[in-house]
């Protein structure tokens, strides 16, 4: 049992390594795009292409079933092709960005020559994100928890205090304050995320 979970530790960070690395690459290649907005406009193209191809099609077949059929199937062909093309095109450009990048930090005494680039780009992504997550200091998780507590606290002795209104009062402020306070240290998480990106395009992590 101990093998099967370092195994799927394993897996899941090769996976999560290379989920960082794709995504650096394509911003690099699409002007700061991400890799899920990359793909998203490729299924939309597609979509596109195969609507028109169906019209076109079917405007000489008149017939849609067949015309929705030899779309699919010259679209799938298609996509195959273009896909491995596709790849060819991407893997020389990783080479190419790799070479740039190393050069540059070679250059400025950030990375050494026997150094691997992307372990670099990987290690620079966590401290990134590290540094994120610390800029997210409005009041931090423990004091989020204890007020979270508190609301539990007060609502428990509302109901053997010869006061039990204040204390429901007092209740529902601590349950307030908590779920206003997450709420603002989330969307803040999430805007610094996407303003001041992980991945930067000017090949700076």
């Amino acid at each position: 049992m101990k093998k099967v979970l370092n195994y799927l530790k394993l897996r899941s960070k090769e996976k999560e390594r290379q989920r960082v690395l794709d995504n650096f690459y394509t911003k690099q290649m699409k002007n700061g795009k991400t890799t899920r907005a990359d793909i998203l406009d490729k299924i939309a193209l597609s979509l596109a292409a195969l609507l028109f191809l169906v019209i076109f099609l079917n405007r000489f077949l008149e017939n849609f079933i067949l015309s929705l059929f030899l779309s699919v199937t010259i679209g799938i062909v298609s996509i195959i092709y273009l896909n491995k093309y596709r790849m060819k095109l991407r893997e020389k450009k990783i080479e190419e960005i790799k070479r740039e990048y190393k050069k540059k930090l070679e250059e400025e005494k950030v990375l050494l020559p026997d150094e691997d680039i992307e372990d670099y780009i990987i290690s620079r992504y966590y401290e990134k994100k590290s540094e994120l997550r610390k800029s997210i200091n409005f009041l931090n998780k423990d004091k989020i928890y204890k007020l979270y507590l508190l609301f539990i606290v007060f609502f428990i002795m509302s109901y053997f205090s010869p006061y039990p209104t204040y204390y429901k009062i007092m209740a529902i402020v601590s349950f307030l304050l908590a779920t206003i306070i997450g709420s603002y240290n989330i969307t803040e998480y999430i805007r610094k995320k996407y303003n001041n990106d992980l991945h930067k395009r000017d090949i700076d992590i």
